[in-house]
């Protein structure tokens, strides 16, 4: 597992070399400890993220809160990072002895095509906001920085002869990263007796794209060439906006919508190796309901919209997603809450490793201020987010 940490290293440069929203892994720490349930869950601090609507729909008297976070993701559901190790090893054997070793030649040509199809994910997501909630209406300021990259190896070697070859057995790393800025607006009604939220926000968004290739026999070499310009495309900006909706059921429940870039966006360009490339912002729509008391949230979450990859090649299509999410927080003492949850992917199309659940487990602080953290775990893919803030 040695060049584990140089392939995710390879999206951490990425990540800070340039302005990085695409479709992160999870909005925030709270929501992603409760298996990425947020529509009719998130409280003031997260609701600019998860449904805007949510910022004058709070059971309690939090009137102002401010909050920042970080979070990183690796997918490896198809175990790139070992297979390119077990590559590595068998290559360098063969090179060391091409006549004794030869066997190492076939090994490695064989880990070689297996690795054909498969892909590995990183993903960052930084996060700050700050929202007022008054009785009737609401308003939040928001910014977020998110990478969302993936790798795949590319014209696989057929025979030990083509090992050796310097178009063979090439890591194609992607990265759309974008910066987005958001206003948030919300107002609650009553209607037919039940309390409604209704909450904008107008997100202006800037969008870069990172090309990198380099053969997995020397993967380790040089990665810092991901921050050369040579391998970045500015691809401009945009403007759109998020809608979100609660409505209260009974007393404890309600139910919650949000569609975010309801103005979609579509991007043609040329990437850094001269291919015509087409990056698209759909319109997602997420459907949530929620059981909330003092003591006890219960949420669950589903995708309405089957979201392709929002990567331009090819290769990553099989990224696409569509979520169905269930998530639980306890609030065990009045400076302690514990989170847990479970997310799976049911979009059509998809490998067999990407449709197992993904667990996650979380908890929450108040120590005068809030820190929240959370992890998440699905076969060889893991992940964190980390957050702190203030609620009063």
């Amino acid at each position: 597992m040695k060049y584990y940490k140089r392939i995710l290293s390879a999206a951490l440069l990425a990540f800070f070399s340039g302005s990085a929203d695409a479709v992160p892994f999870s909005v925030e720490a709270r929501s992603l400890g409760m298996g990425n349930v947020r529509v009719a869950t998130a409280d003031i601090a997260t609701a600019p993220f998860a449904n805007p609507g949510m910022l004058s729909f709070q059971p309690s008297r939090e009137d102002f809160s401010i909050l920042i976070g970080l979070g990183a993701f690796l997918s490896d559901n198809d175990g790139v990072v070992d297979k390119i190790d077990a590559f590595q090893s068998a290559y360098n054997s063969f090179q060391a002895d091409p006549v004794g070793n030869v066997s190492q030649g076939v090994n490695a040509v064989s880990i070689a095509q297996s690795l054909d199809g498969d892909i590995i994910a990183p993903e960052m997501t930084a996060a700050f906001a700050t929202g007022f909630s008054g009785e009737k209406w609401a308003f939040a300021f928001s910014a977020r920085a998110d990478a969302v990259s993936a790798g795949t190896v590319t014209n696989v070697s057929n025979s030990v002869a083509e090992l050796t070859d310097p178009t063979k057995n090439i890591l194609e790393l992607e990265g759309v990263m974008t910066t987005e800025l958001g206003v948030s607006l919300a107002r609650n009604f009553q209607l037919w007796g039940q309390k409604i939220a209704v909450g904008l926000t107008p997100k202006y968004v800037k969008v870069d794209n990172v090309y990198f290739s380099e053969s997995i026999t020397t993967i380790d070499v040089d990665f810092s060439t991901l921050r050369d310009e040579d391998n970045q495309t500015d691809l401009g900006d945009y403007t759109t906006l998020d809608l979100g909706l609660v409505m209260g059921m009974t007393k404890h429940t309600q139910i919650g919508l949000v569609m975010t870039n309801l103005v979609s966006h579509k991007i043609n360009f040329i990437n850094t190796s001269g291919v015509p490339s087409t990056i698209s912002f759909d319109t997602q729509a997420r459907l949530g309901v929620a059981y909330r008391t003092d003591l006890l949230t219960l949420g669950a979450d589903l995708d309405l919209i089957e979201t392709d990859a929002l990567l331009s090649s090819q290769n990553f299509q099989a990224l696409k997603s569509q979520y169905f999410s269930l998530g639980a927080e306890f609030n065990v003492l009045d400076f302690m809450q514990l989170r847990i949850g479970a997310q799976k992917n049911i979009a059509d199309g998809i490998s067999d490793a990407a449709k197992d659940n993904l667990y996650a487990a979380g908890i929450g602080f108040w120590f005068g201020f809030n820190l929240d953290l959370a992890v998440v775990s699905q076969n060889d893919s893991l992940g964190g987010f980390l957050q702190a803030g203030f609620r009063f």
